[in-house]
């Protein structure tokens, strides 16, 4: 490129003799004009051409640097601790195993509260509106006392169940979960993917996340409680989900309440209770578990690469240095050419 830039500066230079010499014909110098009207474009290309070209050059020097980076990295991950990974591995597999058993734990255990205590307040509701002064069981209830009977189980839907309530029973019963994954050496982990090149150590935190220092802050005891509201909220369990049964158990004004109604609200109330439980467990844990497979799966990487490293012989190591530093010796030669013509533009 800088030998076509040059060509062109001589072809220009030669024009301008021509035009500014007295004996040269008016014919050559109107082909000279014309010249230099075809080559004036021919600079801008070079120009924009070179601006183009240096932006992929210094990706080039990118991935050599990169490259050099991953040489570099080999030493270290060949002499990191084998021992400490199968270690780690093993602690890893237990782990998931452990969280599965404490999730269906926790999660029968939520179920089993929550359902008593759904189960209490109806009844509670049973015995202060459908047993009269006598004792006796009554079918349902009208005009005089239809009001207070909204009002009692309004505010056991608005001020007590789901959300309160449910949310400190799963909090609890996921209590087994976050204690077993805050006891995951989170910097050890870490410390192997420092060892590893600067681009691969970005994919790994980014990929990874590393999830475990993320969710281990998700799941300590200070934030336990907020973090619950939120999941519980994401998984549909609030007051909207069961307006449209609360309302069909008391929306009528003109009719009495009957306890079988009563009876058929609290089951549909339960059964999309009892499901969002599930899902909460089931999405919990997936994301702890998840995450113990990504960490599993980077220590098993981290083997094939420890191992592999560990067979290069010094003169192998050598030769790779060498083209690498061939290439940006090479690569430096072109850049210097750009920016002569670059800086010949600018002039």
């Amino acid at each position: 490129m800088n030998e076509y830039f040059k060509a062109f500066q001589d072809i220009t230079q030669s024009i301008e003799q021509v035009l500014n010499e007295q004996h040269h014909s008016s014919e050559i110098k109107k082909s000279a004009r014309s010249l230099r009207a075809s080559v004036e474009p021919c600079f801008d290309e070079l120009k924009q051409s070179a601006a183009r070209l240096e932006t992929f050059v210094q990706k080039s020097f990118n991935d050599l640097d990169l490259a050099e980076d991953v040489w570099h990295s080999k030493p270290r991950i060949a002499a990191a601790a084998t021992h400490e990974i199968w270690e780690q591995l093993g602690e890893l597999s237990g782990l998931h195993s452990r969280i599965q058993q404490l999730g269906n734990q926790g999660k029968d255990e939520a179920i089993k509260q929550a359902k008593k205590y759904w189960e209490d307040q109806i009844y509670l509701l049973h015995q202060r509106w459908f047993i009269d002064a006598k004792g006796q069981v009554k079918k349902g209830i009208g005009w005089g006392e239809k009001d207070g009977f909204i009002k009692d189980i309004q505010s056991e839907i608005n001020y007590r169940f789901p959300l309160p309530k449910l949310t400190k029973i799963i909090s609890d019963s996921l209590g087994p979960v976050y204690l077993e994954i805050n006891r995951f050496n989170v910097e050890l982990i870490r410390k192997f993917i420092n060892t590893m090149n600067k681009r691969s150590q970005y994919n790994i935190h980014k990929n990874l996340g590393l999830n475990f220092s993320n969710i281990q802050q998700k799941y300590s005891n200070e934030q336990k409680h907020s973090n619950s509201i939120i999941t519980v909220n994401k998984y549909g369990i609030n007051k909207s989900s069961i307006t449209t049964d609360l309302d069909a158990l008391t929306g009528s004004s003109w009719s009495d309440i009957y306890w079988e109604q009563v009876v058929n609200f609290k089951e549909k109330v339960w059964s999309k209770t009892e499901q969002i439980i599930k899902s909460i467990f089931q999405a919990e844990v997936k994301l702890a578990t998840e995450a113990i497979d990504e960490a599993i799966a980077f220590y098993n990487n981290f083997l094939e690469l420890q191992n592999r490293y560990q067979q290069e012989t010094l003169e192998q190591r050598e030769a790779e240095k060498a083209w690498i530093d061939q290439q940006r010796q090479q690569l430096n030669q072109v850049q210097q050419g750009i920016k002569a013509i670059l800086n010949q533009s600018a002039g």
